[in-house]
Parts: structure tokens; C-alpha cells; sequence
């Protein structure tokens, strides 16, 4: 609360909404690198189906097939793709500023191209290892059957890569998160203290995610209230919990950088002076 974690969380949401679609945008050439976009974007949806509510989920899945999909969309090495990337790099530039807040860094030495450039490192890393992650698991499949056939542990095999999957999809989260607090905010921290703020944060929001879900399919008519654009106050009220999270998890990251972490009081110790 004295960081403004709330206020911060509304604000980098509201940065996440304009930003999801250039991400999208600059993504889709990446994807078609290997393999047909259309069905890598499907699949991806379809993963994204089972954690996103479902008035949420149809206004992506529109705005992916009305504009990702579209005939004039950009290529990899367009002008259109460049301005993806810059919009999309949006989001993190902002949560540089929200991290810094949770770090209590008073002021970021850092020159504005050096934190764009950052942002822009991270927008393209991530979606890096979201392409290889779905080569990984659309071919993956196919590969593991037709090894598991080979040496004749079909059933073994099959189920050694469904946990494999979950393995990859907790990874690519964690990594994710490890990457935006130990790389956007101007402090110098040890890895291990951004890595528990990450484990924290991929679980806390697997769990917000799937209530927020149940509580939406099953209890809130954001339609009744919101008429047709229920479907983005959904989008946003979800991103509003997830961006909360991500810096609840960096204020976690901080404190253990500061070494406030203990769970005892040390003898002597004075509070306030």
C-alpha cells in the first residue's frame, strides 16, 4: 500500500490492454518463421482458453482473427512490425517505473533510450521463447510418439510429455517473471531473491487466474451490467489481478534484496531509530 501497488497495477494494466495487440502483430511473423501462423495462433488460443474467462477469451480471439490474420498485416521485417515492437515494448517500459516504485529506487540513472532498449530486449526475448515453447509442444507431440513407437514405451512416453508440457508452460512463466524483476528495475540484486519473487508470482497467479475464472463463468454477468462491453471489463479486470500480482511478487523480490525477510526478531535490533 505505501508503494501504491493498486494505483500501479491499474495504470501498467491499462498499458497491457493497448499493448497485447501490437504484441500480438509483432509475434505473428515470428510464429510463421516455423511454421503456418494460423494454426501456432490457434493453438496458442486454445491454451489460453482454459485460464482466460470466456468473455474475455472471444474479444482476443476476434481481435486476432479481424486484424493478426488480416491480408494487410505486417511482416517480419516491415515498418509495421517495428511499430508493433515499439508499442509493444510499452508495457514494460512501464513496469520499469512500477519496479523502481516497489524498489524504492528514488531515481533511475538510467538514460530513457537505455530503459527503451531494455523494454524492447524483453518484449523480444519472451516472445522468443514463446515461439520455441510452441514448436516444442505442437511438434513435440508427433516427435514423442513417434519415439515412444520406436522403442516401444507408447504409453510411457505419452505420458512423460503431458508432464513435460505443464513442465515448460510453469518454466516459460517463471522465466518470465524472473526476467521483468531482475532486469527492469536499476537495482543490483541477487537471482535468487528475483527467483523466489517469481515462484511466488507464477503460483499466486495460476491461482488468482483459474478463481477469477470460476468466479466469472459462474457468479458474475459482467454482460448484464456492462451490456456489449462486458467482454473487455472482463479482459481488463483480469489484467488489472494479473499486473497487481506481478508487482505484489516484486515487492516480495525487493524485500528480500533489502534483507527484511526475516521471520524472527535478531536480539537488539531497534525499529523506527
Amino acid at each position: 500500500l505505501d508503494d501504491n501497488i493498486l494505483g500501479l497495477g491499474a495504470q501498467t494494466a491499462y498499458y497491457f490492454f493497448f499493448s497485447l495487440f501490437p504484441i500480438f502483430l509483432f509475434l505473428a511473423p515470428m510464429l510463421a518463421l516455423v511454421g503456418d501462423k494460423r494454426e501456432t495462433f490457434n493453438f496458442l488460443l486454445e491454451k489460453l482458453h482454459g485460464a482466460v474467462p470466456e468473455e474475455a477469451f472471444a474479444l482476443v480471439r476476434n481481435v486476432v482473427e479481424s486484424v493478426v490474420f488480416a491480408e494487410n498485416a505486417p511482416g517480419l521485417l516491415s515498418v509495421g512490425a517495428v511499430l508493433a515492437l515499439w508499442a509493444g515494448s510499452n508495457v514494460f517500459n512501464t513496469r520499469i517505473d512500477a519496479l523502481n516504485q516497489a524498489y524504492d529506487v528514488e531515481k533511475d540513472e538510467r538514460p530513457w533510450w537505455k530503459k527503451r532498449i531494455i523494454a524492447i530486449l524483453c518484449l523480444v526475448g519472451i516472445g522468443a521463447s514463446f515461439v520455441a515453447a510452441s514448436v516444442v509442444m505442437i511438434a513435440g507431440g508427433d516427435i514423442v510418439n513417434a519415439v515412444a513407437d520406436w522403442l516401444r514405451i507408447g504409453v510411457v512416453g505419452r505420458i512423460v510429455w503431458t508432464v513435460t508440457q505443464y513442465a515448460i508452460s510453469l518454466g516459460i512463466l517463471v522465466g518470465t517473471a524472473w526476467a521483468v524483476y531482475y532486469f527492469l528495475p536499476c537495482v543490483n540484486q541477487r537471482k535468487a531473491h528475483a527467483l523466489v519473487g517469481a515462484i511466488a508470482t507464477t503460483v499466486i497467479w495460476l491461482a488468482a487466474t483459474m478463481a477469477f475464472r470460476v468466479y466469472v463463468q459462474n457468479f458474475g454477468n459482467y454482460n448484464a451490467t456492462y451490456g456489449t462491453i462486458g467482454g473487455v471489463i472482463v479482459l481488463l479486470t483480469w489484467m488489472y489481478l494479473s499486473m497487481v500480482i506481478l508487482l505484489t511478487g516484486g515487492e516480495l523480490a525487493s524485500e528480500l534484496h533489502k534483507g527484511t525477510g526475516a521471520v524472527r526478531t535478531r536480539a537488539g535490533h531497534l525499529y523506527n531509530g
